[in-house]
């Protein structure tokens, strides 16, 4: 099922949007619980740990606090707050605070392929420049459309597709050196 932005199950939610904006912190509060877990995967997907996940989702909650009045359309709230996740993220990672997880366990959604091979898709992503790093996580963790994805990168759809499909060369090249390290 393929997820998408401007889906508001209820109209509970665009209330809780249309509040938050209009500076309701108990709304904003009751939002950011809505979206919690999305938000926790998007971020454990980039540091692949969980402490440093929740760090990163307390920065994007504080961030998103303090400026989701600026938000000029309640619509595009799930499209900001992803951007918001995204730029926290990195911002993380860039500044190397990155903590060693105490345990390797890596939830990947796909049968058949063993925990090495999982382990070094993981890598793989890591070693990605940034705006492919982001286009495959979005694409493929969180199942967005381009259409979407071009959204929250502010990018156009081609510049997204083009993203696209140099990250697939990209991890093609890097698995395929592996592999060939490995014999």
């Amino acid at each position: 099922m393929k997820s998408k932005i401007l889906n508001f199950k209820t109209d509970d939610e665009t209330r809780l949007i249309k509040k938050s904006i209009a500076g309701d912190k108990q709304c904003f509060s009751e939002l950011i619980k809505k979206y919690k877990i999305y938000l926790y995967k998007t971020a454990f997907t980039y540091v692949k740990n969980e402490e440093d996940a929740l760090e990163i989702l307390q920065e994007c909650t504080y961030r998103a606090m303090i400026s989701i009045e600026k938000l000029k359309k309640y619509e595009y709230f799930k499209t900001w707050i992803t951007r918001i996740i995204i730029n926290c993220s990195l911002d993380f990672i860039k500044k190397g605070n990155t903590v060693c997880p105490l345990n390797d366990e890596v939830n990947i959604e796909a049968k058949d392929i063993s925990i090495d091979e999982k382990l070094d898709l993981y890598n793989a992503i890591d070693l990605l420049k940034d705006n492919y790093k982001t286009v495959i996580i979005l694409k493929y963790f969180n199942d967005m459309t381009i259409e979407n994805i071009a959204r929250v990168m502010e990018a156009p759809e081609n510049t997204v597709k083009t993203y696209l499909r140099r990250a697939k060369e990209s991890l093609n090249k890097i698995l395929k050196e592996d592999y060939l390290n490995e014999q």
